[in-house]
């Protein structure tokens, strides 16, 4: 099986670099999401499967946990992206279950007082900013507030370490959702972005952290990437270049077209490829190559996506999600 997957990524790759040569015309033809390798298969799984979550979510026969399980890495804002991106409106039905769920079931009853892991923000402030729901935007505004490590009372001694990096990346992506709201810009948003390049000098620099976990990695690439759209702070793109050049070199595994969990094994996790969270990664990787035009980030961007959307297991909620949460934006830079 591997042997023959090789063999079709070998194939892909050469078409598509032989399929750019020309000028003109066929070069823009190129940059379209057809010249994209993987595509047909990232959008058609993006439908089966996200009908199949819908589905679940709706289904109140099922037990709560289940649901509020599959609502994980944010199934709100991926319904509305899913959404935007088909021009069908019955799926924002898929995004009001998803929220049900999360904001009604969890995130409000709480006071939003939740695991730093599970400060999910995008798909509420989406709805806000759709449809004018006040109750959205409490939930939003109570994930900046009381999620874990989130409260101005928290010392930032207790984010330092890439233990919280993903705590971090989700709380800068909630403050920076409030100002999408009209909120006014918290100063501590500025100190945690500081500790997410911190996270980075540790990972990638100083070399301090204990380990490098790829997909953690792209989760603080991910806010960090929102925090530059925002404010073009001159900081970032360097620091993501060091870590994703690493990251290749260190932890891509292209017999499984996936990077390996971890860079070594520790307790919580080895060096097995994980190609479910590859489409949590190609996005900044395609993301540089928008900034910087350097070629091998859009071939890597390339690899990784197509592993991806080839051999990530989807029949999970939490799964799908990790796939959709990010991918819509790898779509639109290539």
């Amino acid at each position: 099986m591997k042997i023959r997957f090789l063999f079709l990524l070998s194939i892909a790759f050469v078409t598509s670099a032989c399929s750019g040569g020309g000028g003109g015309a066929t070069d823009k033809a190129s940059l379209g999401k057809s010249a994209i390798v993987g595509f047909t298969d990232w959008e058609s799984n993006m439908l089966t499967f996200g009908e199949s979550l819908c589905q679940q979510l709706k289904n109140e026969t099922v037990p709560f946990d289940t649901r509020l399980l599959d609502t994980y890495y944010d199934a709100e804002w991926i319904f509305y992206q899913i959404a935007d991106y088909s021009g069908d409106s019955r799926w924002n039905d898929c995004a009001q279950a998803a929220e049900k769920i999360y904001r009604d079931g969890y995130v409000l009853p709480n006071n939003g007082q939740v695991p730093g892991y599970w400060n999910f923000s995008h798909g509420l402030t989406q709805d806000f900013l759709r449809t004018g729901d006040l109750l959205s935007k409490q939930a939003a505004l109570l994930l900046t507030q009381n999620a874990a490590f989130a409260a101005d009372t928290v010392p930032l001694s207790a984010t330092v370490s890439t233990e919280q990096s993903r705590e971090v990346a989700y709380i800068i992506h909630a403050l920076l959702n409030a100002e999408d709201m009209n909120e006014p810009h918290r100063p501590k948003l500025d100190l945690f972005v500081d500790q997410a390049l911190g996270h980075f000098d540790q990972w990638f620099v100083s070399k301090t952290s204990l380990y490098v976990r790829p997909f953690m990695v792209a989760l603080s690439a991910h806010a960090l990437i929102n925090y530059y759209e925002h404010t073009g702070d001159p900081r970032i793109i360097p620091a993501l270049i060091t870590g994703l050049d690493w990251l290749w070199d260190h932890t891509w595994d292209g017999h499984a077209a996936a990077f390996r969990y971890t860079d070594r094994v520790v307790p919580s996790g080895g060096t097995d490829p994980a190609p479910d969270l590859n489409l949590l990664i190609a996005p900044a990787y395609a993301w540089v190559y928008r900034q910087t035009k350097e070629q091998r980030f859009a071939d890597r961007a390339d690899q990784i996506f197509f592993g991806g959307s080839q051999l990530a297991f989807l029949n999970n909620g939490k799964q799908f999600n990790q796939n959709y949460r990010w991918s819509f934006d790898f779509i639109k830079w290539r």
